[in-house]
Parts: C-alpha cells; structure tokens; sequence
C-alpha cells in the first residue's frame, strides 16, 4: 500500500473542493428526505435535525480516527430504526455520487483533483481519470470504501474513506473485508512503505523459475494488509518483470545507468531520476512512486540486486 500524504497541496485542494461539493450535494438530499417512499419521513427529519446536521462537515472531511469515533456514537440509533438507516443511506447515498453528472459535484470530480494514477493499494494498474474536452466522462478509479458502506452507511461519502483503487483491488479481492485502524495500514494516515520489501526466490514450481515474495514484520498492520490485498499472490503472475531486471544486473553489471549516462547519453543533460524512469518505466523518488505501476516493487528489486 502506497502513502497519500493528506498534507500535499493536491490532496488539500482535493479536499476541501470534496467538502464543497458534497455539502451541497448532501443537503440538497436531506432537503429530499420527505420524497423517501414507505418510511417515517418525520422521525428521519427529526433524526438530521437533532443529530447529524451539526457534524455533517466532520462526517465528510473528518480525518479516519474521527470519523469512526462519530459513527460508533450514532450507530446504535441508525440500527435500532430501519427508517433512520434507510434515511440515512438516501442522504449519504454513494450510488448517487458515483453517478455520472453534468453538473453537480461527483466521483469524477474526486477522481479529476486527486489524480492519483495508479492503484494505491497494489501499484499494479493504471486508475486514470480519463475526462473529454466537452465533458463526457470515459473512466476513474474505483473508490474502494476503507470502512464497508453497509455496516457504515454514514460514511458512505465520506472523503478519507474513500481510496482511489483499481477493480481488482477493490473488487475482486477486497470486496466487503472488515478493516479496522488498529489492523491494518490505512493510506491517508499510515506511512508503511518501508515495511513491505519485494524480495524474491528461485522456484521450480514457475515457468521463469523465480518467485515473487514479500517481506514484512510479523505480525504488523503491513502485514494483514499485504495478506487481504493479496499482494505477494498478484504479484506471482509478472515474474516476468522481475526476470527482466535480474537480466538487466546480469548483462549490464552494478553500472548500468552510470554507463548508460556517460556512453550513451553523454551530449544529453538528464538528471539521474529521469534516466531510471527512462530506463525501467517507473519511478525513483518514493513520493512519485503512485504515478507508474510498480514503482515500488522495481525500486526494490533493484536495490537487492544492486543496479540502483
């Protein structure tokens, strides 16, 4: 899992522009409350008025610990009443927000100012915002939800619960996982990048005869979210890559890039973080590591074989 320092100025622009947006867009929907079919609309009312319209703006941009916090103490009263829950996920709706709009504030949006490239948890696939120039809205991440949208229907929209992730993440492996703060890494709060090493042996039992493994303390928050992401497993199937690297070390020695600067590239001014991305396709600052796929994996392998 990659870091999203929430101090950065694109994630601060992100978010406040999220607090604008969905602010509007929530209570526009409490407004509409009196619409929701076979329901007490009254009790629901009541319910926004006298509990959730004063922390509306923590529920939306309030940090994860917080946001947990809050929701434990209205939780009960959500699940003592089908029709303060119902209310509640018509308000907090993420079907709605995903939904692909002309006009109001949205998931492309989110995705648009976040411009987060890759996967944060797996760093395997691209999560671009692919946006025309008259509007028409082509793809974007998916945002897996940290904290699951049924049993925390309040934080359903809520921005620090809401990670930029590929399908596969998100979906196909992920899915409905409990996740908890004290179990596991959480990208906006926990900087775990340095204890998860991409490492790998030689096997009989592949085609290129390597195998991808990863190390990290155990047991740690890194590891339970290396396991539930499937990260070692996902990462089996590009042994290819890693081949790749090893034979680059094996026909170019520890020098490579040195050699491929002064021989190669000696008329052309090229700093040595433009030549690595030139060379092996991703990233060397650690900070930029979201911006191509296995960035972090690459930097690693590289480091054990001593190419970087």
């Amino acid at each position: 899992m990659l870091y999203l320092n929430p101090n950065t100025p694109k994630i601060i622009k992100a978010r406040r522009s999220f607090h604008d947006g969905m602010s509007d867009f929530v209570f526009k929907r409490i407004d509409k409350i009196k619409k929701i079919e076979k329901v007490d609309t009254a009790k629901i009312i009541r319910f926004f008025d006298l509990i959730i319209n004063d922390h509306i703006d923590e529920i939306l941009v309030e940090k994860p610990g917080r946001l947990i916090e809050l929701n434990n103490q209205i939780d009960l009263l959500i699940d003592d009443s089908p029709d303060i829950r119902k209310g509640v996920q018509y308000v907090f709706s993420y079907d709605t927000f995903i939904s692909k709009a002309k006009t109001r504030y949205d998931a492309y949006k989110l995705a648009e100012l976040l411009d987060i490239s890759t996967c944060t948890y797996c760093n395997r696939n691209y999560t671009n915002t692919v946006i025309r120039n008259n509007g028409y809205k082509i793809t974007r991440p998916q945002f897996d939800h940290y904290f699951d949208k049924d049993t925390y229907p309040l934080l359903a929209v809520s921005f620090y619960n809401l990670i930029p992730s590929c399908s596969t993440c998100n979906s196909s492996i992920k899915g409905t996982k409990k996740m908890t703060l004290a179990d596991f890494l959480h990208p906006y709060l926990d900087n775990g990048i340095n204890d998860i090493k991409f490492t790998y042996k030689y096997s009989k039992d592949t085609t290129t005869g390597l195998q991808v493994q990863v190390v990290t303390p155990d047991p740690s928050k890194s590891r339970n979210t290396v396991e539930v992401f499937a990260i070692e497993d996902v990462y089996n199937c590009h042994t290819g890559e890693l081949l790749e690297l090893i034979k680059t070390r094996q026909y170019f020695s520890d020098r490579y890039l040195s050699i491929l600067s002064a021989n190669l590239l000696r008329d052309v001014i090229v700093s040595k973080e433009e030549l690595y991305r030139i060379v092996f396709g991703t990233e060397y600052d650690v900070n930029n590591f979201i911006n191509r796929p296995f960035s972090k994996f690459k930097s690693d392998i590289l480091k054990e074989l001593g190419v970087i």
